[in-house]
């Protein structure tokens, strides 16, 4: 690949599969390394037959936060979720600038993680449900499936808050 397209890709995609990565993992450290070596997997692998390559970096993302998590077996999800320090907190504030969107955002990590995957990878990356159903190795009826119940558990949530 030339080193603008490079260039290119990695102003296009890099913020996107930042808080893409930050969602599944909460810890901004965290998901700058696995993004950076996503990019260099990706980029280093890439060939023709890729036809979106939003979808596939999302995908390298997720497969590289999944290999993350099973080395790091020994420190429980809880203890992952749990242990987001208020600096961290502090940072997503700030990618996520708008007052609105803080509370929409704590809602949405209060879900599931498959809801709350498919959400993000929705809403946030603006992948339509054959580019979800591609990053998560899902089928497009599931993705489908998830998306509504999503929704509904967002809804509920959100009446509960007003």
């Amino acid at each position: 690949m030339k080193h603008d397209l490079i260039d290119e890709l990695f102003r296009k995609y890099y913020n996107e599969a930042l808080l893409y990565t930050m969602s599944l993992c909460r810890n901004k450290a965290m998901a700058e390394d696995i993004v950076s070596e996503a990019f260099f997997k990706a980029l280093g692998s890439a060939d023709d037959s890729i036809r979106d390559f939003k979808p596939w970096l999302l995908a390298v993302c997720r497969n590289e936060f999944l290999m993350h998590s099973r080395k790091q077996s020994r420190i429980s999800d809880t203890e992952l979720h749990e242990g987001m320090s208020v600096q961290e907190d502090e940072i997503l504030h700030h990618i996520i600038k708008r007052e609105e969107y803080c509370e929409l955002y704590r809602t949405i990590s209060a879900l599931a993680d498959s809801q709350k995957e498919v959400i993000v990878l929705f809403y946030f990356n603006g992948l339509r449900v054959k580019g979800i159903s591609e990053v998560i190795g899902k089928s497009e009826a599931n993705v489908k499936v998830l998306l509504h119940r999503a929704r509904e558990e967002l809804r509920k949530n959100m009446e509960v808050l007003r």
